[in-house]
């Protein structure tokens, strides 16, 4: 339904001018944690997609060196260079829909913000003009949502020590003077974890890269590595590892915590779901040589239960990764796992939100989809993004449900007894989204089945309930004066009345 054209299009922008004027923009809100240890995410931001790329072009970390997103196979599961696929489908890291689902689901996860894994503007590599977009798309965004941010800065394309200099020249001028930007000890200077270091080893280097910035820099290389920066480096932070013929992962995290933590400043640990790469089957290679498995979510638990027991010992807790699919360690929901890795999350941090308030946010990213191209429907979505930004999960809601309901799966703008008969007829129908998804699949989880059910009663409930509301409101005669309702009300009405004949029509 994309570029839906609405009838009366004069009506309906003054419409929007005037729900834009009767709703002040509701201001961003801190989830509550019982958890004080802070929490944030390992952030890539190296997707490209059709809509980037152009053509029938996708980038390297979706088809690797043998994988074709071209190609689709009968459930509508594009081949990449993954054995996780995410529920959102390939995507490109600078989409405005993709980065709000993302940033949205990590806010209601208890997570604190991005650590984006960052490029620079001077490399080696040809791809960091696009890198350089897709990592400043994002931080353009984590204001919007009440996160915070900071880089793990890679110099491994680094040519010369000028190519770092810049980058931390770019930082300077554009991260570090940003008020989201994260901050750490008494002097509050800005956290700049290091991935390495890799090309450049020795201290005096560090000593001329970080003096760039024009202030100290909290600067923390990887694990045991921060002997190369000298006296440059505060800390460490710990890493995913292990030795494949002992798997030793968790004896590795436990070291780091019980006694190197001890033996630097800044030690920040690391948790993660697993490690399970596709670099040998996507013809890369035997590139690191070793698995962790995922084991049903129990690895994510052993490594969560290490933070809990030696959070006195870190700082911070890195979650690794949010979207390294190639080798195996997101937290960002899947086919595979759905949001199940989250909701470890947010029993992690105490956070009073579960799995309803995950499925809102990604019913957003699916309206945003299926309604792109309408300006009015585009109102009223960003008002429910406003509105989980600020944590009012049932005023988004309600202006999801009534602009396109969950169980309205024949697009008539409701939910009835012929959306049950569609259920009915689709249920145990298999596809998955966005390509194949079936008209029933409510939750887009790639099957009809129960759960969709429930979604369409959960549905019928409110079309009900408001027609009867409608009908008590509205009596056949009556002498009495009826109270007006107040003009934003009606705005709301005349904007999903238009977008629902928008939909019928289409």
């Amino acid at each position: 339904m994309p570029g839906a054209r609405f009838p009366g299009s004069l009506f309906l922008a003054a419409a929007v001018a005037l729900f834009t004027a009767a709703h002040t923009h509701a201001e961003p809100v801190d989830v509550q944690k019982t958890n004080p240890l802070k929490v944030f995410m390992h952030y890539m931001p190296w997707f490209e997609s059709l809509s980037t790329l152009g053509g029938q072009n996708w980038g390297f970390h979706w088809q690797l060196a043998n994988r074709n997103p071209n190609v689709v196979d009968a459930n509508g599961r594009r081949q990449i260079g993954s054995h996780y696929y995410p529920l959102i489908g390939p995507y490109a890291s600078r989409d405005a829909d993709v980065i709000e689902y993302h940033l949205l689901l990590m806010k209601y996860a208890g997570i604190d913000g991005v650590l984006i894994n960052w490029y620079g503007v001077q490399g080696s590599n040809g791809d960091i003009g696009s890198l350089l977009l897709n990592s400043n798309a994002i931080v353009n965004r984590v204001d919007d949502f009440g996160l915070q941010f900071a880089v793990v800065f890679e110099d491994r394309f680094a040519r010369t020590i000028e190519d770092p200099k810049a980058n931390v020249r770019y930082l300077r001028d554009n991260y570090f003077n940003r008020p989201e930007y994260v901050r750490h000890g008494e002097a509050a200077d800005p956290l700049m974890l290091v991935f390495g270091p890799i090309k450049h080893q020795q201290p005096a280097d560090w000593t001329a890269i970080v003096a760039e910035a024009g202030e100290d820099v909290e600067l923390l290389p990887l694990w045991y590595e921060s002997q190369d920066a000298g006296a440059n480096a505060d800390g460490e932070f710990a890493w995913i590892y292990e030795n494949e013929s002992t798997d030793d992962h968790l004896a590795r995290q436990s070291s780091f915590l019980l006694t190197r933590s001890q033996q630097i400043g800044t030690a920040i640990g690391v948790a993660y779901p697993g490690f399970h790469d596709y670099y040998a089957e996507g013809g890369q290679g035997e590139v690191v040589g070793f698995e962790i498995p995922h084991n049903g979510g129990q690895t994510l638990q052993q490594t969560l239960a290490l933070a809990t027991t030696h959070a006195a010992r870190m700082e911070m807790l890195q979650l690794a990764t949010w979207n390294d699919f190639t080798e195996g360690t997101m937290f960002e929901p899947t086919v595979e796992h759905g949001f199940a890795y989250l909701r470890q999350v947010q029993q992690f941090t105490g956070v009073a939100y579960g799995e309803a308030e995950l499925e809102l946010v990604y019913r957003l990213f699916r309206a945003r989809k299926q309604l792109a191209g309408n300006a009015a429907a585009k109102t009223l979505l960003d008002q429910a993004s406003a509105h989980l930004a600020a944590l009012q999960v049932a005023s988004a809601q309600a202006v999801l449900e009534q602009l396109l309901p969950a169980g309205d799966f024949d697009g008539d703008g409701d939910a009835d007894g012929a959306d049950l008969l569609r259920w009915q007829r689709q249920l145990g129908a298999a596809g998955l989204y966005p390509l194949q998804r079936n008209s029933a699949d409510a939750n887009a989880d790639g099957v009809v089945d129960a759960a969709d059910l429930a979604q369409w009663r959960q549905s019928f409930t409110a079309t009900t309930a408001a027609a009867a509301s409608t009908a008590a409101a509205t009596p056949a005669s009556s002498s009495a004066a009826i109270p007006e309702p107040s003009a934003a009300a009606l705005v709301v009405t005349a904007l999903l009345a238009g977008v629902r004949r928008a939909l019928a029509a289409d």
